[in-house]
């Protein structure tokens, strides 16, 4: 009886003790899944920008548009990735967009010597994006960049005149919905000058891709000289594709600031400023813009192309109902991205013009609308988008400046 209950109690412990070793290894293997990746950055950029003051958000943007993060920049210059996992699938069947083929990120598809481009591949259906490179986000603004080289000087030539040289190696993150091998081979013949003869260069691909976040190497082997005198040159002549690891000692991690230091300073300030609120803007609207009554206000929709709700969109007619201004007043503070598309409009419309000729205000006449359409920014904050039915946009200006916008600021 003693040695039944004996050997019950034995099993038991056993059975126990597997299950527990069964555990341990289950979180044992969630820990490498979602342990820390760490690197470190190579260099630092100036000032407040750099990650001794405070950590830096990594960030890019998936196919829809929207900003994910990536992990972050410690204060000890560590980088700590996070990826986050999604269905990038769905992602693209959600957008209007043909997402790439999987031999594209690796210039497989268009120009190799002796293949069929519309030929079926067992890759046509894997869904996959390459995140190249990585953005630096501060103050609300991608301030710079980090790239991951084998060398420094690669993210300092001048990418027109740029030497290259067998052993160098850039590297970027590729994001798949699937485990799959993928090995490819591509030679491509192109000509270098008028009288040149042609030149080959083959691509090679061999690369075990785990579902979900993969980095990758593109590994320069082999060079050639091209050209003749003067303008003789290096080109690739074989460049092969490769898993790696972003802790590899191999890979050196370099920032690079991309936004001007007055662009920097101009996110600081709407980034630090307290946005104006519903009741603000409410309280302000004028119910009259000369000759013209105040028929909708209403506070946070969505302007065309805007991504920004803290605005008032008010609407204006006369009383004949021939003269309409449908108009926003966008608060960009604490969204300093949103004026960078402002700014870049500012500064394709006075492009190439003199000083004289450069209005306060950008305008168009819109075909598809049948309307004139203005803009204007006041102390790199607030703008106001107007589009106006039966009225041009010098009068447009006039109106616009009966709101007395500047009024807003002094709440």
């Amino acid at each position: 009886m003693w040695d039944k209950s004996y050997k019950m109690n034995l099993l038991k412990t056993k059975q126990i003790l597997l299950i527990f070793s069964v555990v341990i290894t289950a979180l044992s293997c969630k820990a490498q899944q979602i342990q820390t990746i760490l690197a470190k950055v190579e260099n630092h950029l100036k000032g407040e920008l750099d990650y001794t003051h405070e950590a830096l958000e990594l960030v890019q943007t998936k196919a829809n548009g929207e900003e994910i993060s990536l992990g972050k920049i410690n204060t000890d210059g560590t980088i700590h990735f996070n990826l986050p996992e999604f269905n990038i699938k769905a992602l693209y069947d959600s957008i209007p967009l043909q997402h790439y083929k999987l031999q594209d990120w690796f210039f497989m598809s268009s120009s190799c010597k002796d293949r069929d481009i519309f030929a079926e591949t067992p890759f046509d259906d894997v869904y996959s994006k390459k995140y190249d490179p990585i953005f630096i986000k501060k103050y609300g603004i991608k301030v710079a960049v980090l790239y991951p080289v084998s060398n420094e000087e690669i993210v300092s030539r001048n990418e027109n005149q740029r030497a290259v040289f067998p052993e160098d190696a850039k590297y970027f993150w590729l994001y798949i919905d699937r485990d799959i091998v993928y090995k490819d081979e591509c030679t491509n013949a192109f000509s270098w000058g008028r009288d040149s003869d042609k030149i080959e260069a083959t691509i090679g691909v061999n690369i075990q891709f785990k579902k979900g976040w993969n980095f990758i190497e593109e590994n320069l082997v082999e060079v050639q000289n091209v050209g003749q005198g003067d303008s003789q040159t290096t080109t690739p002549k074989h460049t092969q594709f490769t898993s790696s690891s972003p802790t590899s000692k191999k890979v050196k991690w370099i920032l690079k600031q991309i936004a001007h230091d007055g662009k920097i300073q101009i996110a600081k300030k709407l980034d630090n400023l307290t946005p104006i609120t519903k009741e603000q803007f409410e309280k302000w609207a004028p119910n009259k813009l000369g000759d013209l009554s105040v028929t909708t206000k209403k506070y946070g929709n969505l302007p065309e192309r805007r991504k920004n709700k803290n605005n008032i969109h008010l609407i204006y007619t006369n009383e004949a109902q021939n003269k309409e201004i449908d108009l926003y007043v966008i608060d960009f503070s604490r969204n300093p991205a949103d004026l960078e598309m402002v700014n870049f409009s500012y500064a394709m419309e006075n492009d190439g013009k003199d000083k004289k000729d450069i209005k306060p205000y950008i305008a168009q006449y819109s075909e598809r609308k049948k309307a004139t359409q203005l803009m204007y920014k006041i102390e790199d904050r607030i703008v106001v988008e107007a589009s106006a039915v039966n009225i041009n946009a010098e009068d447009l200006w006039g109106y616009t400046q009966k709101l007395n916008v500047e009024k807003l600021l002094k709440k």
